[in-house]
């Protein structure tokens, strides 16, 4: 059994693939959150938590979901994050959460193309990004076989430096919904409403709001804005958007965007 959380769609492929690999069952946690739904039973099988990193610890969803979930009868527990460059401290955090109710017997960890594109320093490339993305399959499967394998331990490769969990202090501070803004290219599409994992972008008088004071920060909406209509704050114009094509193919059933170039 997986739980997973993603905004564009990286720890969904990762999610996906090791669900493939160990024939297990994939939980989605923001509709679980959003109805309540944290009682499972893992039948003996691996249970996993496989989410990206925010502010170098755990994306607000993922905190709220891994506080009231409840697991009967695990196998070994696994997390894995996914990072734009480092993987901070998540795991960790993930780890106190669950004390007394779940271990976590290995850690992993995965880079895949950052979404982080309201952050004031340069992204990579779409170029980059497509080469990145391609030789990320390989690790996932790495970590299929070591799980499968029953093999325990710390395998991350960019765990968090000293500084991670002052950074992460910031991310409450940080993650307001009143930085959302719209460019005149909105077309009244309402995908953003429909692909905002916690549903709180509503559309009034024919325009988006985001109808809470704070949000998980996923980017989700910016990201599969398919006119690039939604900025966020002073940094975000001109500059590429970014989601994985699998993800974009679950969430509106079409064709993976084009990327934007920054």
């Amino acid at each position: 059994m997986i739980f997973s959380f993603s905004g564009t769609g990286n720890s969904y492929h990762v999610a996906q693939r090791l669900c493939v690999a160990l024939d297990t069952d994939y939980v989605d946690m923001a509709p679980a959150e959003r109805y309540g739904r944290y009682e499972y039973d893992a039948k003996g099988e691996p249970v996993g938590f496989v989410f990206p990193v925010y502010y170098m610890g755990l994306p607000d969803m993922v905190r709220r979901f891994v506080s009231s979930v409840k697991v009967r009868n695990p196998g070994k527990t696994f997390c894995v994050t996914t990072c734009g460059g480092e993987s901070g401290v998540a795991c960790e955090i993930l780890s106190e959460i669950l004390e007394g109710r779940l271990t976590i017997d290995s850690y992993h960890d995965i880079v895949m193309p950052d979404n982080a594109i309201f952050a004031p320093y340069e992204m990579a490339s779409p170029e980059d990004n497509v080469k990145l993305l391609e030789g990320t399959d390989a690790s996932i499967d790495a970590i299929a076989g070591r799980i499968a394998n029953g093999i325990t331990g710390d395998f991350r490769t960019c765990a968090g430096q000293e500084g991670s969990r002052e950074l992460y202090k910031l991310y409450d501070e940080h993650r307001v919904t009143e930085n959302f803004h719209l460019n005149d290219r909105c077309v009244e599409c309402r995908i953003c409403e429909e692909v905002c994992p916690e549903q709180i972008i509503k559309v009034y008088h024919r325009k988006p709001v985001w109808d809470e004071e704070k949000c998980t920060m996923c980017m989700c909406c910016l990201n599969l804005c398919p006119k690039t209509a939604i900025e966020y704050g002073e940094h975000t114009t001109g500059r590429a958007r970014y989601n994985h094509p699998d993800f974009h193919m679950r969430k509106l059933g079409g064709q993976p965007t084009d990327y934007i170039s920054g």
